[in-house]
């Protein structure tokens, strides 16, 4: 899965998700065609748009009917974008404010346990957990602001070290 924001030069945003086809943008299936060398066809109110897009690490320049934009990648999956830090850790994908807790210290969780809601840019995103264990100590109460790769909630391991 993959979550961007998309910041037009007239100041607008939409946000799309990435689940596999559709996208979603702004909740509204679209159909995306890849065409190769960053080349891209939306369909766009039936008619088909061409698409430049060169990804500059998590910021995405685009050329759509001649108007630019950026899209800015949140994908807290991805390698190097954060997720999981030192010993599992979930860490903080990009700068933003913790909107809400989902999980509480103490409480067991899975992979993939969804443990806090953070926003940036008005993109709302839940961090999952990296690996099962305990959730162990939540360093940022709701309303505070953290950096991109800090650490969001400590997790200890469940499992017995070799």
């Amino acid at each position: 899965m993959s979550d961007f924001t998309f910041r037009a030069g007239d100041g607008t945003h939409r946000h799309a998700v990435r689940r596999g086809p559709p996208t979603l943008v702004d909740g509204v299936p679209q159909t995306v065609r890849a065409l190769g060398d960053g080349r891209f066809v939306v369909d766009v109110d039936g008619r088909p748009v061409r698409v430049l897009a060169v990804a500059h690490g998590d910021t995405v320049h685009l050329q759509l009917d001649g108007r630019a934009g950026l899209v800015e990648r949140v994908d807290p999956t991805r390698a190097g974008a954060g997720g999981a830090g030192a010993g599992g850790d979930a860490t903080a994908p990009m700068p933003g404010v913790v909107v809400s807790w989902l999980a509480q210290p103490g409480d067991p969780v899975e992979a993939g346990t969804p443990l806090l809601v953070i926003e940036s840019m008005k993109l709302q995103v839940t961090i999952e957990s990296p690996r099962a264990g305990t959730l162990e100590r939540l360093p940022f109460a709701a309303g505070q602001t953290f950096q991109r790769g800090a650490v969001l909630a400590h997790l200890r391991t469940d499992e017995p070290t070799a």
